[in-house]
């Protein structure tokens, strides 16, 4: 029997620092005013109620879009908003 690897860790695409709302400072406990914005809004996506994954969505659309759909670990239900929203946009 084959024992297989750790999961291959995926490569971060937006290292670049954006400031941290308020409100999302709970989730980005290992950061201060700023963090790089694909762990913000990984952390959204992960942590934050609809109104939070909206407003994220609203700052970064394409990043937000891309990276719901980059990890395996969103859930479907932020991954169908996406979609819809993104949808919405090309009209």
């Amino acid at each position: 029997m084959r024992v297989r690897g750790p999961a291959k860790r995926i490569k971060w695409k937006y290292t670049h620092k954006v400031p941290v709302p308020k409100e999302w400072k709970v989730w980005l406990w290992d950061e201060g005013a700023e963090a790089p914005l694909e762990k913000l809004i990984y952390r959204v996506l992960t942590y934050g109620k609809f109104e939070d994954i909206r407003k994220i969505y609203g700052m970064y659309p394409e990043e937000t879009y891309e990276l719901a759909f980059r990890y395996p670990d969103i859930k479907r239900g932020v991954r169908f908003w996406m979609k819809v929203w993104h949808d919405e946009g090309e009209d």
